[in-house]
């Protein structure tokens, strides 16, 4: 029974899972659309741009983008809910550019007091501030332990 991951991503940050034993695959796939769907309940446009992917021994398997699992866009025809779905993917592109432009911006203005010997943000949400090769991407928790789905 392999163990799958399941790394959330809303466009500003990301969120992985200790990891889910599962038997394969397909309940992978299954179980992350469920997760799409219980977060996306009631705030179905807050969450569209977001979307899940699924790793397999730390290889991503499968992405689930929320637009795709919404019931809220059922009524829309097939090439007006691509088009949304689209239009959501490309709205959580420009969300990761602007993230990845205000980490760069901290870590521009930590450099620059560190060099001056003033006090700078060292850290911001469990991440350093000024970033190394050996450190994970941005807004990604290290991996802690596993469990085993029941």
């Amino acid at each position: 029974m392999p163990l799958y991951h399941f790394t959330l991503h809303d466009g500003e940050s990301a969120f992985e899972d200790e990891g889910v034993w599962l038997a394969n695959g397909e309940h992978a796939i299954e179980h992350a659309h469920g997760v799409a769907r219980e977060l996306m309940h009631a705030r179905e446009s807050q969450t569209r741009g977001w979307h899940i992917d699924v790793l397999e021994d730390g290889r991503q398997v499968y992405r689930v983008p929320f637009a795709r699992v919404d019931p809220t866009l059922d009524h829309l025809g097939p090439q007006e809910r691509t088009t949304v779905e689209n239009l959501w993917e490309s709205i959580h592109s420009a969300k990761q550019i602007v993230s990845a432009a205000r980490a760069t911006v901290r870590e521009s203005r930590a450099l620059v007091q560190r060099s001056r010997g003033k006090p700078y943000l060292a850290t911001e949400r469990g991440q350093p501030t000024i970033r190394t090769g050996r450190q994970p991407a941005a807004g990604i928790p290290q991996r802690g332990g596993t469990r085993r789905a029941e």
